[in-house]
């Protein structure tokens, strides 16, 4: 047979790749990157749903039998999260100046990320190959909005409390800073098609290649 890696990509507008005119996004481009240097075909099942919260992410994850199915079967996993959690909150916070909306959705944010990991790991107990979990960070969706830059590391530094061996955190954060008018399409939210790019460097140049390696079979 041949050797293959099967890859999830989980998440939000950003696994869709919402805002880049090509219709890439960083999935794609890292799928193409993955065949390229292990030179492997890349199975590539795609989860993204734009708008979804964490919350919402995790009721997917929790109710399609389909999706817990690409779960058991992946070698690797991407998921991007929180940027609507933020979004959601940082509209009310922008009107009425109450920090208390992000804090609540910082706490919201953070109970939901610990339960998909949780639950990929409980799907993932009677499988013994390796597989690959890619969190990736948020740059500041809203560059716009007063102390966004804050609540965004706050978000951010959180993540990295989730590390383990088998869990890369990927920051994108300091690759977007003063970038905005470059790296966010029209909407001023989303990637471009360049700052998706930019997402899919920080990826690549995180996640050990010896660990993709290890994926392969």
């Amino acid at each position: 047979m041949e050797k293959t890696i099967n890859y999830l990509a989980f998440g939000d507008s950003l696994t869709v790749g919402f805002g880049d005119p090509a219709g890439l996004g960083f999935v794609a481009l890292y799928r193409q990157w993955i065949e390229q240097l292990l030179n492997v075909p890349v199975n590539l099942c795609h989860a993204g749903t734009n708008g979804a919260t964490t919350s919402e992410l995790l009721e997917t994850l929790e109710s399609k039998q389909e999706l817990q199915r690409h779960v058991r079967q992946a070698d690797l996993i991407t998921i991007t999260a929180g940027g609507n959690d933020l979004i959601q909150a940082a509209i009310p916070f922008f009107y009425e100046g109450d920090p208390q909306y992000l804090k609540s959705a910082l706490q919201v944010y953070e109970g939901n990320y610990r339960k998909l990991i949780e639950r990929i790991q409980d799907l993932r107990k009677n499988v013994t190959t390796p597989y690959v979990i890619v969190l990736i960070g948020l740059y500041n969706p809203l560059p716009q909005v007063p102390d966004a830059a804050y609540w965004v590391q706050r978000f951010n530094l959180f993540l990295r409390k989730l590390e383990k061996p088998h869990i890369c955190i990927v920051q994108v954060y300091d690759a977007f800073v003063g970038n905005d008018s470059c790296y966010l399409a029209e909407d001023f939210i989303h990637p471009n098609g360049q700052g998706y790019e930019v997402l899919a460097r920080q990826v690549e140049s995180t996640v050990p290649l010896e660990q993709l390696q290890q994926l392969v079979r």
